[in-house]
């Protein structure tokens, strides 16, 4: 079953047309790359799935309960938040889980309400079904990878590119259901780069992303999507298989063409 599926969607500013009756569909273990020229709707299709634009026709359908996040190229935060609390301020579960067992912890060192160990015990079974126990070291690793330091400090002190690690950070912590990445390695150097090519590479997540960066695309993902001339064309492989076949696909079509262009000149 597909965690998303778009069903003859059309999008359109003014007389521009991006794209016009796209079907397709995202299924679980899918790392799917979206290439496009500039311009050509990448962003606005992203926003389409993550529920932040609605498409002028045709719809998109969800699986029930999906889980879904999506790190845009200019991510905003509330500037007055520590680090820490953007990390523990998205609206999924596990987050809310495991900021409330903190408060929760950090309440019971002081607090004299009977009830409690009843609400800490109920906490604890669901940190269990969440498997949330591992969150802290997760948390540090991806902090440390993508070089995110001082967890007091305020959302408003950092640059535009730290504020992209931290919602890159956040994301990666989450492990959403279906993660959606607009240039993910913008403002990463190398050494960043390289880890999170083999952190997506080896974790079992479902991806759809849009980036300039090849070799990212190739060590990545194992299917594309390439939006052309408001077209869509699937590949199942990953940027290299992409390259090999779209250049089959270009030369059949100009052979066919060339027919046309024959049978025309006999016709005439």
């Amino acid at each position: 079953m597909s965690y998303f599926q778009a069903q003859q969607i059309t999008k359109a500013y003014g007389e521009k047309v991006l794209f016009e009756d796209l079907s397709f569909s995202v299924a679980p273990g899918q790392k799917v790359g979206l290439i496009a020229r500039n311009g050509t709707g990448k962003t606005t299709l992203l926003n389409i799935i993550a529920g932040l634009d609605q498409p002028d026709t045709g719809s998109c359908t969800y699986q029930s309960d999906l889980k879904r996040s999506y790190l845009q190229q200019e991510p905003v935060f509330e500037p007055s938040l520590s680090i820490s609390e953007a990390l523990l301020n998205a609206d999924n579960e596990l987050s809310r889980t495991v900021k409330e067992y903190e408060e929760l912890l950090q309440a019971a060192e002081t607090g004299t309400d009977p009830k409690l160990n009843e609400r800490l015990h109920r906490l604890v079974e669901r940190m269990d079904a969440l498997q949330a126990w591992d969150y802290e070291s997760r948390v540090k690793q991806v902090l440390t990878q993508l070089k995110i330091g001082r967890l007091d400090a305020r959302v408003g002190e950092l640059s535009g590119g730290q504020v992209k690690r931290l919602a890159l950070a956040r994301i990666l912590i989450e492990e959403a259901d279906l993660i959606l990445l607009d240039e993910p390695t913008n403002h990463l150097d190398l050494e960043m780069i390289e880890w999170l090519e083999a952190y997506l590479s080896r974790k079992k997540l479902t991806l759809l992303l849009v980036t300039h960066d090849r070799y990212f695309l190739d060590a990545v993902c194992n299917e594309i999507i390439e939006l052309e001339n408001g077209k869509m064309y699937n590949y199942r492989g990953n940027y290299s298989y992409f390259l090999e076949k779209k250049q089959e696909r270009m030369e059949a079509e100009a052979a066919l063409a060339d027919r046309a262009t024959n049978l025309l000149r006999k016709e005439t």
